[in-house]
């Protein structure tokens, strides 16, 4: 089931934080930052207290005034992580691909990468909406899977590919129900080929082989219609659409029914 994106605040906040230890100085509930400008501990004193702009013009200081030093990797991954946690997520790939373009040789690429792909996930909106972050998203994650095949991201990353394919075929179902009102049963055939084509993956895909075994029915099409309800059968057994899917195969005129 597709997820909608949601709050990443305290996550990152924890995230952020492990990145430097523990604070050396104890501090009150106050908001007064007792850190000098320029300082990368300015910026972990502002996470903690959940400051997350704050946090990010910090680290750009001390990224700006410090580029060379043995920290300002992290600085500039912290500073990316912080836009997240405010949800500017365009500005945050930018940051993270500053990263990965400025300090190569850093540890912190690979997860930089693999965040980049959220950034461009996490702006996917309803359904409604553009689903271009979703293709990027997608296209970035593959490129990543490429890169680090073994990587501690790769679960992660499989889950939100598998929930980018049933976004977008429930998005183009949508699509396909136009056609239906249009009585285009030609179109609508060859949009649910198309889909059942591009988007094997998703896990929605029942409804599609349920929807286009019907449409074969209405074009007269016998074979495929039993093609397609041979396939839901087998392919998906948890199917609410299963049992009826048997039905119809057995109801297909002879030769379309006993095909294999």
């Amino acid at each position: 089931m597709t997820s909608t994106p949601v709050s990443r605040g305290p996550i990152l906040a924890a995230w952020l934080l492990g990145l430097g230890g523990l604070l050396a100085v104890a501090v009150g509930c106050g908001t007064s930052n007792p850190h000098a400008l320029g300082t990368y501990e300015r910026g972990r004193f502002w996470v903690e207290h959940e400051k997350y702009q704050e946090a990010a013009d910090a680290f750009e200081v001390f990224v700006r005034q410090n580029p060379t030093d043995s920290l300002a990797a992290r600085a500039q991954f912290a500073k990316a992580r912080a836009y997240m946690a405010v949800g500017e997520y365009p500005l945050a790939a930018v940051e993270f691909q500053i990263l990965t373009q400025d300090y190569p040789t850093s540890d912190l690429v690979e997860a930089a990468r693999f965040h980049e792909g959220e950034c461009y996930y996490f702006q996917v909106g309803r359904i409604e909406r553009d689903v271009t972050p979703a293709y990027e998203a997608r296209l970035h994650w593959l490129d990543f899977a490429r890169a680090y095949p073994t990587s501690e991201y790769m679960p992660q990353v499989r889950q939100y590919m598998q929930e980018i394919a049933d976004l977008l075929v429930r998005k183009r179902l949508r699509q396909v129900q136009v056609y239906r009102q249009l009585g285009r049963w030609d179109a609508v055939a060859l949009a649910l080929d198309r889909i059942l084509e591009e988007e094997p993956t998703s896990q929605i895909i029942d409804r599609v082989l349920w929807q286009r075994a019907q449409v074969a029915e209405r074009l007269h099409d016998p074979d495929t219609a039993a093609t397609m309800y041979r396939r839901l059968v087998a392919e998906y057994p948890d199917s609410e659409r299963r049992d009826d899917a048997r039905e119809r195969l057995a109801d297909l005129p002879g030769d379309a029914a006993g095909n294999s």
